[in-house]
């Protein structure tokens, strides 16, 4: 049985899937399986992954009609055979000592169910390969948290605390904590996140290294681009947690003032009522 299993989700992906497969084969860490899911491409998707499949038998290839990417991953997890799983979207790359980095952090502390390495962005149109902090829509990498941190929950709250080809899983998580919800269509790895803060699972942060990190492509078919989906989506998952999301009450003229007149006069007016 392998130790890590590599789930990659593919919609139309053969653009970059080659070099995303290129780079587990430049992993420092051998001892893996990838299982490509094809999610109903009409391009030449199921062309790569037949080949690579023909050359590696590390590789294999599901196929399922077309649906969000949520369920292309859901199958390649419940398909996994590996004690750790490494989700892996199909236009990112993993920098080669990721997985022998991590695997050996998760050997080492066995109370550790998630361990994640740093990020860094680079623009598909931009040959020299510039690694950026930010993404184009602003955001940066990881919430660092530390395997002795108590209010981990808390901190995932406030955003999604890496991104999606970051961790590494112990299989078990999976098992615990149930696998991705297919009603999200965006935002689903930051719903999965809190559910695994919810359940007591202990996360660590590696932090960056150029050669154990994940490097996201930026491109026009980022899922991210579409901002008013995403916002959507994040109201959605505010609804599905209300107990940790609390409503906020619209502000009333009071309020309002509150924010512009010194609290002294506030206590004035009290005196004199």
């Amino acid at each position: 049985m392998p130790i890590i299993s590599i789930i990659i989700p593919c919609y139309n992906s053969d653009t970059y899937l080659e070099e995303t497969l290129d780079c587990l084969l430049a992993q420092s860490f051998q001892d893996w399986e990838c299982v490509i899911v094809n999610n109903g491409s009409t391009d030449r998707t199921l062309q790569i992954a037949e080949a690579y499949s023909l050359k590696d038998q590390r590789f294999s290839f599901l196929s399922k009609e077309h649906g969000g990417i949520s369920s292309g991953r859901n199958l390649g997890i419940l398909s996994a055979k590996g004690d750790y799983i490494q989700l892996l979207d199909s236009d990112d790359l993993i920098t080669p000592n990721k997985l022998k980095n991590e695997v050996e952090f998760l050997s080492m502390y066995p109370e550790v169910d998630i361990v994640y390495s740093g990020a860094r962005y680079f623009y598909s149109k931009d040959t020299k390969r510039d690694l950026h902090i930010y993404s184009d829509t602003g955001w940066t990498g990881a919430i660092e948290i530390d395997r002795s941190d108590k209010l981990v929950l808390e901190a995932i709250l406030q955003r999604n605390p890496f991104v999606t080809s970051a961790p590494l899983y112990r299989s078990s998580v999976f098992g615990d904590v149930g696998i991705y919800d297919e009603s999200l269509q965006y935002i689903e790895d930051w719903d999965f996140q809190i559910r695994c803060a919810k359940a007591g699972k202990v996360f660590h942060y590696l932090g960056y290294k150029f050669d154990s990190s994940t490097l996201i492509r930026l491109h026009d078919r980022n899922i991210s681009k579409n901002r008013k989906a995403v916002q959507e989506a994040k109201t959605k998952l505010i609804k599905k947690y209300p107990d940790l999301f609390p409503q906020r009450k619209k502000d009333g003229p009071k309020e309002i003032l509150k924010q512009f007149i010194p609290p002294v006069f506030f206590k004035l007016i009290k005196k004199l009522e």
